[in-house]
Formats: structure tokens, C-alpha cells, sequence
């Protein structure tokens, strides 16, 4: 598969840099595909080493989704993260971390992650309060119409 490089620039820390590969891709979107060389956790939910993320960003989007399944296959969850100016050239994507991310685990279980860095950036005039609000607004959005972003994804990686 080839390299995809994925940039992820954020309000409250340094930018990210990653490399992935190109899982499919339409005219207007792309699923990367990385393999976690560490466990991790998103939330209670353990990730193990060798769990796969497929990553869909689409052009302008507010939101990528991201599919985690466990090395035997078996799905892990979805996070919905959200974000800004999503911009996918060639062999790159580029976009701005907006803080907040919805876990929907396998069981369908959901919380709303990092509501503690959203308010923090609006302490430290990094976003203003109407820029917070927007964004919760979006989670809970994110949040009732998860179903309808999963199928979406389904289809593309038909």
C-alpha cells in the first residue's frame, strides 16, 4: 500500500506527524490504515499492540472517524474526532484538532473525551466561549446521528 502522511495540528500542544498507509480513496476522501506499535487506551477501553485504526477524512469534513479493530479482528470501537480544515492532497492529509472526540465502543457504549482540554483552552484564551460551545454542540450532534457516520463509513470500505 502507499504512504500517507497525516498531520494533525492542534490548539494546545504541538503538531503531529504520522505515516499510514492508503487503505482506499474516492475523489474526495481517504481511509488510512496504522498499526498501534504500543497498547494504549482511549478512554477506560484498552487498545492491545498490533490494533488497526482505519481513518476516514473527507475533504472540508468536521469530523474523522476512526474504526479501531483489535489484532484478531474484532472491533474495538469507533472515535468520532473532531475537527477543522481537513485538506487531503495527493499523499497527505492535513487538519486542526478541535479537542473533543465521541468513543462509541463495540457495545455501543459512548463518552465524550477531553471536555477537560476544551475548557482549558477557553481559560487560556485559546478559544473563545462561542467557539467551545460550537464544538460541544457538534459532539452531542456527533453523538445522536453516530449510526448514520458508521454506515458512511461501511459503504466506503466496500
Amino acid at each position: 500500500m502507499a504512504s500517507f502522511i497525516e498531520t494533525k495540528r492542534h490548539i494546545n500542544k504541538p503538531t503531529q506527524t504520522y505515516t499510514c498507509e492508503l487503505f482506499c480513496q474516492g475523489s474526495d476522501w481517504v481511509v488510512l490504515r496504522y498499526v498501534s506499535e504500543a497498547e494504549w487506551y482511549i478512554g477506560n477501553t484498552h487498545l492491545p499492540v498490533g490494533t488497526s485504526t482505519l481513518a476516514c477524512y473527507e475533504q472540508g469534513a468536521d469530523c474523522v472517524l476512526w474504526r479501531m479493530i483489535d489484532p484478531k479482528g474484532h472491533l474495538i470501537g469507533h472515535l468520532f474526532h473532531i475537527c477543522a480544515d481537513i485538506d487531503i492532497q495527493p499523499s497527505a492529509v492535513d487538519y486542526l484538532d478541535l479537542l473533543l472526540d465521541v468513543w462509541v465502543d463495540a457495545q455501543d457504549a459512548l463518552v465524550i473525551l477531553d471536555e477537560d482540554e476544551l475548557a482549558d483552552c477557553v481559560y487560556h484564551d485559546k478559544l473563545t466561549e462561542s467557539q467551545a460551545h460550537e464544538i460541544e454542540t457538534f459532539a452531542r450532534d456527533i453523538a445522536r446521528d453516530r449510526q448514520a457516520w458508521i454506515t458512511s463509513l461501511d459503504k466506503k470500505l466496500k
